[in-house]
């Protein structure tokens, strides 16, 4: 039996983006919470001043009181709160983004791929026997570690991946070896039974 057992090493990127994406919650979070409505208390107030200059000496006095600065805030109030309401959207697509993250992370623990009596077959209850497959995608093998089993399961055609990136090369390639070698007598012995179907011209002379 040959077992490949999944390369933690490559889902971990996984990891890394779900901890990227807590911490753009967090910021979101803190801007919704913190940054933003202070902003707007301070647009609020400044928006309640007439735009006299009775109106924006009061201002001054009234910011200088509270500590904040007597400029004019940047934004407009409606325009903060739009600004308040995207922190939220965006805090909603991390949290989607975190979770599948961590789902595509943690899913493949522990899982395998193997060869064992005429069969290739996953951790995850999908299989293949050798003697059904009709065909193998090695293209992006040589660069990229992927191949396609391609197999006829009860009357109709199926896939099966191996990639030696998800999963350990070494024993990854030689899962991929066996394949071939199945595949090649089959073809070898396809060819044997066509050539005897048709049978030997010299005997049909006799």
């Amino acid at each position: 039996m040959i077992r490949a057992e999944a390369d933690t090493s490559f889902f971990r990127r996984f990891l890394w983006i779900a901890m990227a994406c807590a911490l753009g919650i967090a910021w979101c979070l803190f801007d919704a919470l913190v940054t933003y409505p202070k902003k707007l208390q301070i647009a609020l107030l400044y928006e309640s001043y007439p735009q006299t200059e009775e109106g924006l000496q009061a201002w001054d006095s009234d910011a200088t009181s509270r500590g904040w600065l007597t400029d004019a805030p940047e934004k407009t109030a409606n325009e903060i709160e739009a600004l308040i309401l995207n922190q939220y959207i965006l805090m909603g697509g991390c949290i989607i983004l975190g979770l599948l993250m961590l789902w595509k992370w943690y899913r493949p623990r522990g899982s395998w791929i193997e060869c064992h009596e005429n069969q290739i077959r996953d951790s995850f209850g999908r299989s293949v026997s050798l003697d059904s497959i009709v065909g193998i995608d090695r293209r992006r093998w040589e660069q990229k570690g992927i191949a396609v089993l391609h197999f006829l399961k009860d009357g109709k055609p199926s896939k099966f991946i191996l990639d030696d990136f998800k999963y350990k090369r070494e024993p990854m390639g030689e899962i991929m070896e066996c394949a071939e070698n199945q595949l090649q007598a089959l073809i070898e012995e396809s060819e044997r039974e066509l050539a005897s179907q048709q049978g030997d011209p010299s005997e049909d002379a006799k």
